[in-house]
């Protein structure tokens, strides 16, 4: 009978530990960086003096940089222009980064600006014709809120320091 208990209890130990919680397995970051990082999907819109020059599906990251930055990364950026009633002219800019871009909190709503310097951008300006320049990217009040992304980023192409072409940017889109 002592053996029958003895394996009884021995049984009941083993099956309460396959029941045993552990804390809260989450590793939910809750500083200013960590709530705004991740993958977003959306769609970029790129505009030369109020002409849409493109409109395309893209998916962008979010990396945290400390905990109060992020980087804006766009991995293989290619964006298809259309100038005019041409054909589209692929402008690829490779692994586009805006790096530490500062990140506030207020009210629910995060918000963040960077500026990152891009030298020897290849810039078409007709099929088979380029030219090498210099891009200034700013985002300036980008803000999430919830899992919604809005990012407003203005890019100004400049070449031996005067700026030829100013391209407004807006890219909206939700955190998978």
């Amino acid at each position: 009978m002592k053996r029958i208990s003895f394996f009884m209890f021995a049984m009941l130990i083993g099956s309460m530990s396959l029941f045993t919680a552990c804390g809260d397995d989450d590793d939910d970051d809750t500083t200013p960086s960590g709530i705004v990082a991740g993958t977003y999907s959306g769609t970029l819109v790129a505009s030369i003096e109020g002409q849409v020059v493109a409109n395309e599906a893209k998916s962008l990251s979010l990396e945290k940089n400390g905990d109060n930055a992020v980087d804006v990364v766009i991995k293989e950026f290619t964006l298809n222009v259309v100038l005019g009633n041409n054909d589209p002219i692929p402008v690829n800019l490779g692994d586009l980064k805006v790096g530490k871009c500062t990140v506030a909190q207020k009210d629910g709503k995060s918000t963040f600006s960077g500026t990152e310097n891009l030298t020897g951008v290849k810039v078409p300006l007709a099929p088979g014709l380029e030219v090498t320049a210099d891009c200034k990217v700013d985002i300036v009040n980008a803000t999430v809120e919830g899992n919604k992304l809005s990012l407003p980023i203005d890019v100004a192409v400049s070449m031996d320091g005067e700026v030829l072409l100013s391209v407004k940017v807006q890219y909206t889109g939700t955190k998978k």
